[in-house]
């Protein structure tokens, strides 16, 4: 099976006695959103034995197996072209002490304002985002992890054409490391900035607080109306206002990956960071594998249904381990 044995190398037990079974127990978590606990009592195992085991993994493995991913996707004929990247960060709501490893504050939401957050660099390929590049994001400049995101996509070999960035993006020392590197952006800023409105068109350099006038940064900044809300964009290129627009339109669906990406993701009230980042970038490749399963069918495979085929394949997998066992027991001495 293609989605249990890719799975299977993004673990190293070294030697562990029942290292296939610990996988069988992730991934059955990860595909029901459920807890490992109940996949390992599910599947005859210790659940306390899965997590020392998983307390041992580095969520690296998972992104260096993204190299492989886009390589096949490659070889099917997709990001052969320079990509237009959204990029865009994500709160997995955290219910507990704010002075844990990894969390941060975020706007209130489900009785929450503490989150473990993920930044991710992303693709659209046939109405589906490819998670190119995933980071964890604590309280570091932005710069910061952008670089990371960035970092990891030409790792993958691939061409950036242009960065699209929502309101949370705006920030002086980002778009003076762009210009730097010469990458190509486009940022939405808050429309509620004052004195602006639809139609402008100009160079706009910024005046900020505490900061010399070489170490500010001068952008186009591009204003337009639609649909009675007046966007206001900053970027670096000579695109045309209504091709932005469109751009962000397309950008949107980041949304909607978030939300299948949670379709894999399993649950955990650990408050180990190592465990929380494993669990987000295992819920990234399984999502980015359905994206390339996916992309070679022109049809599309809906995600339950290929949920409830690769869950059963996993639970009927271990039966003959069940048996075997059995037989075992029952041999005299």
């Amino acid at each position: 099976m293609y989605f249990k044995s890719h799975a299977a190398r993004l673990f190293e037990f070294k030697g562990a006695r029942r290292g296939n079974d610990v996988v069988r127990v992730v991934l059955l978590a990860a595909l029901n959103n459920g807890y490992v606990e109940g996949s390992a009592d599910y599947l005859g195992l210790c659940g306390q034995t899965v997590r020392n085991h998983l307390k041992q993994q580095h969520p690296s493995r998972l992104l260096e197996a993204n190299i492989e991913l886009v390589a096949a996707m490659k070889r099917l004929g997709a990001l052969s072209k320079p990509l237009i990247l959204a990029v865009d960060w994500h709160d997995e709501m955290y219910y507990g002490s704010p002075e844990v490893e990894g969390v941060v504050g975020t706007q209130p939401k489900k009785g929450s304002s503490h989150a473990y957050r993920f930044a991710t660099a992303s693709v659209l390929l046939h109405g589906e985002r490819l998670t190119l590049a995933t980071v964890p994001m604590t309280k570091e400049p932005l710069v910061k992890h952008v670089t990371e995101l960035l970092n990891q996509t030409f790792k993958l070999g691939v061409k950036v054409k242009l960065l699209l960035f929502d309101r949370g993006y705006y920030s002086v020392d980002l778009m003076r490391h762009l210009d730097s590197l010469g990458v190509s952006y486009v940022v939405q800023l808050p429309s509620r900035i004052k004195g602006l409105k639809g139609g402008e068109d100009r160079v706009y350099t910024t005046r900020t607080h505490k900061r010399r006038r070489g170490e500010q940064v001068s952008f186009r900044l591009v204003t337009l109306k639609d649909e009675g809300k007046l966007f206001v964009f900053a970027t670096n290129t000579n695109l045309k206002p209504r091709k932005i627009r469109k751009l962000f339109r397309k950008r949107w669906g980041i949304e909607t990956s978030y939300r299948m990406i949670r379709k894999f993701h399993a649950k955990t009230t650990s408050k180990l960071y190592r465990l929380r980042t494993l669990y987000f970038y295992l819920a990234v490749m399984l999502y980015n594998l359905w994206v390339l399963l996916n992309y070679k069918h022109e049809t599309g495979i809906p995600v339950y249904t290929l949920k409830l085929h690769i869950t059963l394949s996993l639970v009927l997998s271990f039966l003959p381990d069940l048996e075997a066992d059995h037989t075992q027991d029952k041999q005299p001495g």
